[in-house]
């Protein structure tokens, strides 16, 4: 009776009222129509989508998409060969003061795609994919500004795994605290992990993507490693 209010059952719940509402995109429907995983589902036999937006800012309102980067992990390991990284090319949409953080410059943009050849892209690679992401809110706002735009769109009911929500949960769990330092180069730094160029999307996408898997050995360590244990209740 309980597994109806668990978080993957109600978003397959949310899933097919989205679909019943109709007048979807193709590409839309087969992304909700991917079968989700179940509570108990081993997340090795999942596929995630570790992926990263580089912006001018944190409010989709006022900012824009400037690139971005994903991979995918299969058998938890990444898998290089899926990496994707692209600049989107909307004009001069730079920001002086995030220019000098992600070293994205408008000749770079010129080189780039258009933000529905790019989101098309994106949405493609999330298909059947639990999606993987550092600090979930900035990702969420931003898709979800893009679709209300395009698409009139609220939101899609996606899988999403935070590993920056998943360390403020291992700190409190250990020291019964909330507070610290959860930039993603600094967790990793506290798991041994190599220094890697950030603001860059493709690299952070695989930085969080390693730093999940250092993760699992800790919240898994006594017990199954199962994906119910790290979708947000």
């Amino acid at each position: 009776m309980f597994t109806r209010f668990k978080p993957l059952a109600k978003l397959g719940r949310a899933r097919e009222k989205v679909i019943a509402s109709g007048g979807l995109p193709k590409k839309f429907n087969r992304l909700l129509e991917a079968t989700l995983p179940s509570e108990g589902s081993n997340i090795k036999d999942l596929e995630f989508l570790a992926f990263d937006l580089e912006t001018t800012g944190l409010h989709p309102e006022n900012d824009h998409i400037l690139s971005i980067g994903y991979t995918v992990m299969k058998n938890l390991s990444i898998d290089l060969n899926s990496a994707s990284h692209c600049y989107i090319n909307s004009g001069n949409k730079v920001k002086a003061e995030t220019a000098v953080i992600n070293q994205i410059v408008p000749e770079m943009l010129a080189q780039g795609i258009s933000l529905d050849q790019a989101m098309d892209q994106l949405f493609e690679a999330m298909q059947g994919r639990v999606l993987l992401v550092h600090g979930c809110c900035v990702e969420q706002q931003f898709i979800d500004y893009y679709l209300k735009q395009r698409y009139q769109l609220n939101t899609l009911p996606l899988v999403w795994v935070d590993t920056l929500s998943l360390e403020k949960s291992l700190i409190a769990n250990a020291n019964h605290q909330k507070t610290g330092d959860f930039r993603l180069s600094a967790i990793r730094k506290r798991y041994g992990l190599p220094e890697y160029h950030g603001h860059n999307a493709l690299m952070d996408a695989v930085a969080t993507g390693e730093l999940f898997l250092a993760q699992t050995k800790r919240i898994f360590a006594k017990s199954p490693q199962v994906i119910g244990s790290l979708i947000k209740k």
